[in-house]
């Protein structure tokens, strides 16, 4: 039973993958169904041995597979699970250092990852996902894995764009919009972008896209109007509009505390210059500015967000829903260590990038559907688990416990179906929180890690 509700979930995920024929999108789904059972970053550690193993290293190792046609069927099966008016899009990059990388001489489409000095090799990822307006990741949007070459000689602004890894960003991008056209979603995704998009490439594709884009600034850019000057003095000359409470978790530089942030916003124009031509092609946005005006910690910084946003701001209000929406940027941040931690995808021995590339497509997915039904349990554990789970799915784990009173034809709550699961993997009450993984920065709550045998449990259901 547990095998074929692993089955059901990857059908899901991976069922309309197009990689070639039906009997290779048979064997990614078989796989990604023994991955959610059992994640972990090596193939031998899934599989021990047989023929299940073989077929999975042929998968990988397919040269006339491409780890974006496998991802774009886990992209459109996030906006089929879409509901309501807008879905938010946090895309964010990580690193994956990969000792197989560095130490086989055979290795190969690998690049240099981290500090010169730490001579490590990889790839460099960049991550969408899809997440509800109740803050529950729905699955992947947009992937992307690439190799540096090495250290850049000229500076980004002398670069075409063909040679900014800005690229990467809009094609990350691009793929959630071509998904969200796929799947027929109807509504509108909302970006979620740190510092590193603040680029004026992105800014200029932000203002034609009919979707909603945030970006953290990073530049003190220069504004024509509704004044003339720098971004932070045009902004701060604005009245304040109110005061936001902010949650923010413990994090190795951080203390755990409610702060309270002093909230402007504005419109404003930004007299950006096209990369190539450098003809000047004014931007209007949406500026929201918020600062940390309660007491901070000693040897801290004061939490300063400066957020330029193409959603219209119509007063306190709609600076609010701004901010609200950022703090669902973590929700990449969290799913980036589930895929790192639980699902090991920086232990990979596989030789070749474009393999690795392959087998890290599945091992998202498999880190989403973990972080997906711990939110759930989390922030709305009252939820009826047939919102998330099959009925298959249910059953099994009705079976599985005593069921504490259920009727066996019953439907539990969310919260007390997660509960069950992470018991498959030796979870107890003792472990000092609800199951699931540590929240990352940002979080509003911080949890024990499980072991990975608990969250190997947790991820096929």
């Amino acid at each position: 039973m547990t095998e074929a509700v692993a089955q059901l979930w990857a059908q899901q995920e991976f069922g309309r993958a197009r990689i070639g024929d039906a009997r290779r999108t048979q064997r990614l789904v078989d796989v990604a169904a023994q991955v959610a059972l059992r994640p972990a970053g090596k193939l031998t550690q899934v599989w021990e041995e047989g023929a299940q193993r073989q077929g999975a290293y042929r998968l990988v190792e397919n040269e006339e597979v491409e780890a974006r046609d496998m991802a774009r069927a886990a992209h459109e099966a996030a906006f089929a699970r879409a509901q309501g008016p807008v879905v938010y899009v946090p895309v964010d990059g990580t690193s994956l250092s990969l000792p197989a990388a560095r130490d086989k001489p055979r290795s190969k489409g690998y690049g240099p990852v981290g500090t010169a000095r730490a001579k490590a090799r990889g790839l460099e990822a960049l991550n969408a996902i899809v997440v509800s307006d109740k803050g529950v990741a729905l699955g992947p949007g947009g992937q992307h894995l690439w190799a540096r070459k090495g250290v850049r000689k000229k500076s980004a602004a002398s670069r075409p764009l063909e040679d900014k890894e800005t690229r990467h960003w809009l094609d990350v991008m691009e793929q959630v919009l071509r998904a969200r056209e796929a799947a027929g979603y109807t509504g509108r995704p909302w970006f979620q972008l740190d510092r590193g998009a603040d680029c004026r490439d992105l800014l200029h594709w932000a203002v034609m896209t009919d979707a909603w884009v945030t970006v953290r600034a990073a530049q003190d850019r220069c504004v024509d109007w509704p004044l003339e000057g720098k971004l932070w003095e045009v902004v701060e000359h604005q009245q304040p509009l109110g005061h936001y409470k902010l949650k923010v978790s413990e994090g190795p530089q951080r203390t755990a505390r409610t702060a309270t942030l002093q909230v402007r916003a504005t419109s404003l124009v930004l007299p950006l210059k096209h990369g190539w031509t450098k003809k000047q092609l004014p931007v209007e946005l949406f500026a929201v500015h918020a600062v940390e005006i309660s007491s901070v910690p000693s040897g801290e910084k004061p939490i300063e967000w400066m957020l330029l946003t193409t959603c219209p701001v119509r007063g306190f209000a709609g600076a609010r829903r701004v901010l609200r929406a950022y703090t669902l940027r973590w929700r990449v941040e969290e799913v980036h260590k589930c895929w790192k931690s639980t699902c090991g995808v920086e232990e990979s021995n596989l030789d070749s990038a474009a393999s690795f590339a392959r087998w890290a497509t599945v091992l998202f997915s498999v880190a989403l559907r973990i972080e997906r039904l711990k939110r759930l349990a989390r922030e709305a554990p009252e939820t009826p688990a047939d919102a998330e789970l099959s009925r298959w799915e249910i059953r099994a784990l009705l079976f599985r416990h005593d069921a504490e009173g259920y009727r066996r034809d019953a439907t539990p709550t969310i919260g007390q179906a997660v509960l069950w699961i992470a018991r498959l993997g030796g979870y107890s009450k003792s472990s000092g929180g609800p199951p699931g993984l540590s929240s990352s920065a940002g979080a509003s709550r911080s949890w024990p890690s499980l072991p990975r045998t608990s969250c190997a449990s947790t991820s096929w259901a």
